[in-house]
């Protein structure tokens, strides 16, 4: 077909909708709050430790610093293990058995006592702490693996670009799967 008889895909669909009465609607021109509920959401009832970080998430998403975003919802999503393991009755001495065991001879190994020795171990063997010790299993830890590599690009200067979407998904994935609790087991 000759591109002179190519009928813009826009004013078909146009005409679609208007047959069938659905709206049409410019999904970029669509507030970025009807696109985000979850973490506005997440943001009224977060914990005061990391409440800024959504609120901050919230305000990148806003202006269209999607990197910011997800960088945001990542602190936030951290520092909720970090919460859930200081309020767990044994989660230092929990978490720090399962470090010893796996990284003992490793030369960055770091003794786990208080939560702010979290801030020493990298989040990927953090993750895999968390598994060993039952704070989550498998799934969960391959979900945060994948957000991990997503924070990583966005974090750095890789030249990688984000697009809107692809925030709004990671970040209704951490928050509907970490923060409110759903893929944690230890409450």
């Amino acid at each position: 077909m000759a591109t002179d008889d190519w009928v813009p895909s826009f004013d078909r669909l146009r005409e679609f909708q208007e047959a069938y009465r659905l709206p049409v609607t410019d999904i970029a021109r669509q507030a970025p709050a009807q696109a985000l509920h979850s973490l506005r959401d997440a943001t009224k009832n977060a914990p005061a430790s990391y409440r800024p970080y959504l609120d901050e998430a919230v305000d990148c998403y806003e202006a269209g610093a999607y990197r910011g975003a997800v960088l945001m919802v990542w602190a936030a999503t951290i520092e909720h293990i970090y919460s859930v393991v200081e309020s767990h009755q044994r989660g230092f001495k929990l978490l720090e058995a399962e470090n010893f065991k796996r990284f003992e001879n490793s030369n960055g190994y770091r003794k786990i006592k208080k939560k702010n020795d979290l801030l020493y171990i990298n989040d990927a063997s953090l993750f895999l702490i968390c598994e060993d010790a039952g704070v989550f299993n498998k799934n969960a830890r391959s979900i945060l693996d994948d957000a991990l590599k997503t924070r990583n690009r966005c974090g750095h200067p890789t030249g990688y670009v984000v697009g809107r979407e692809e925030v709004v998904v990671f970040i209704e994935r951490l928050i509907n799967n970490f923060i409110s609790g759903a893929m944690i087991d230890w409450h």
